[in-house]
Order: C-alpha cells, then structure tokens, then sequence
C-alpha cells in the first residue's frame, strides 16, 4: 500500500468533501471506490484503503468503508489532506500496537484504543491465523470492521 497522504492527496475537493460527508465508518459509493482506485494508480489499485464492512448492499455486493488507518489520517488527529503535491506532514504516523492480538478468540469483548482513547468496543467476530488481522462485531452503525496490526488503532481485551 502506498502512501495515504499521497492517495488522498490525489482526490479532488469534491471527492474529499464526499468522503468527509459519509463519515469514518460510512458505506463508499461506487463514485469514491472509483475515486480511491484512480488515486491509488488504476482499477482495483485502491483495494488497500477500503475493506468490506461483512454486510452486504441491495445489489449482494459487500458494503465498503475506509481502512481503519486512512479513516483515522482522515478523520483523526493526523495531518490535513495536503493540497495538490504538497507534502503531507510526517508527525502524524501510526501509534504502535501494545497488545498481544494473539490472545484474543472469537467471542472476546475488545476495547479499540487509539492513544489514551476508548474510541469503541465490541466483539471479536474472526481472525487470521497469524492474529494479524482482527474483524470486530459493533452495535450500531458498522455492524463489524477489520483491524490490521499496522493500525492506528490497539484492541484490548475488557474482562
């Protein structure tokens, strides 16, 4: 995967408009998967920064969101979207993970900690093998998401 600054810096105004309109966990239209991919270098180039949510739209096709780590650059403390080929701000970087994920089983309830921040829970739905990559179950509007070990984002276990 490229660099996020970089792909989001490639959008026009109106595609980030329409990014920030939808939200954090909001569904992609076809027009920003388009958008994302173009950005990203040509057809499909951008399936690194959107995951299927586990819920499917109207059509059976799965509903798409953000990478939790370009929602995060978008939408959280990171830097600003630089304009045209500015350079985007380096201090925004990823915090380091301090939890095992290899502990964590289907069925666990999770705190998502970003910083010092509870930003959600829920409960770990599946996993890979290796524990690198995690799919939680919320309530509400994402009913369940995928986190990556190179996330901003730590899961830890509540008891």
């Amino acid at each position: 995967m490229a660099d996020i600054a970089a792909v989001l810096g490639r959008l026009s105004p109106e595609e980030l408009d329409e990014l920030r309109e939808i939200g954090p966990q909001g569904h992609l239209t076809r027009r920003l998967v388009d958008a994302l991919d173009r950005a990203a270098g040509g057809s499909g180039a951008g399936r690194g920064y959107y995951v299927p949510t586990g819920s499917v739209s109207a059509t059976g096709g799965p509903h798409l969101v953000l990478r939790s780590d370009v929602s995060a650059w978008l939408f959280g403390a990171g830097p600003q979207i630089p304009h045209g080929h500015q350079a985007a701000d380096p201090a925004g970087e990823p915090l380091r993970q301090e939890t095992d994920w290899s502990e964590l089983r289907p069925g666990d309830k999770v705190a998502i900690v970003r910083g010092n921040r509870v930003t959600a829970s829920g409960i770990v739905d599946a996993m890979t093998e290796d524990a690198s990559t995690v799919w939680v179950l919320f309530e509400g509007v994402a009913p369940r998401r995928m986190f990556h070990r190179g996330d901003p984002d730590d899961l830890r276990p509540v008891h």
